[in-house]
């Protein structure tokens, strides 16, 4: 088996495994307008769910990179930096892994969200024990309905892809903001669902 058939095998499982997911509703024909890139973020998020429970919050906003920080729940104290929900992180600290960063060229631009459209980042980074080169492939995969509380709400699919895990947004045009978010680790599973408090 081919590196290029294993990872288009291990999509097909990750979007399968999302196929299956009651509180995703892909058989309604939802139609969204393109969604432009958000002027703003939202300054807090609470999320429920395995993996990432808590809330965090933006602690400052410079030339269009975002610092965050989960203040309560799991991993709290947790900071990263990015400048957008789906590229990596330029710098964390006092998260789950050891403090880094990352460098990282961007081609391609997602926005505005539609389906098809896509973005990739050719990645460095390196911790104080490790370095590591990889790319980043995100792609709107669908439009679909998202249970979100009491509330269905229809959502932009995301899926970005690199060597280690898919992750995927589920982004709110009406909210401006994702509303659920999962990883799939390839060699761990699912790391990562969690819903939006809202």
């Amino acid at each position: 088996m081919t590196i290029r058939n294993a990872v288009v095998g291990i999509s097909a499982v990750v979007l399968a495994g999302c196929a299956g997911d009651t509180g995703i509703n892909r058989e309604a024909g939802t139609m969204l307008e393109p969604m432009s890139k958000p002027a703003t973020v939202p300054t807090e998020i609470t999320w429920a769910g395995t993996g990432a429970n808590g809330v965090q919050k933006v602690l400052s906003v410079n030339g269009g990179m975002v610092t965050w920080q989960r203040t309560e729940g799991d991993h709290a104290g947790c900071q990263w930096t990015d400048d957008g929900w789906f590229a990596p992180s330029s710098t964390w600290s006092g998260c789950r892994t050891a403090d880094g960063e990352q460098e990282f060229a961007k081609t391609g631009s997602i926005w505005p969200l539609e389906v098809g459209t896509s973005e990739s980042y050719d990645v460095k980074g390196q911790n104080s024990s490790d370095s590591w080169q990889t790319t980043r492939n995100c792609t709107v995969k669908s439009a679909v309905l998202v249970t979100v509380g009491e509330r269905e709400l229809p959502a932009y699919e995301v899926a970005c892809e690199d060597k280690w895990s898919v992750q995927t947004w589920y982004v709110s045009p009406e909210l401006e903001m994702p509303v659920r978010y999962k990883n799939w680790n390839k060699k761990g599973g699912l790391r990562t669902d969690v819903t939006a408090v809202l």
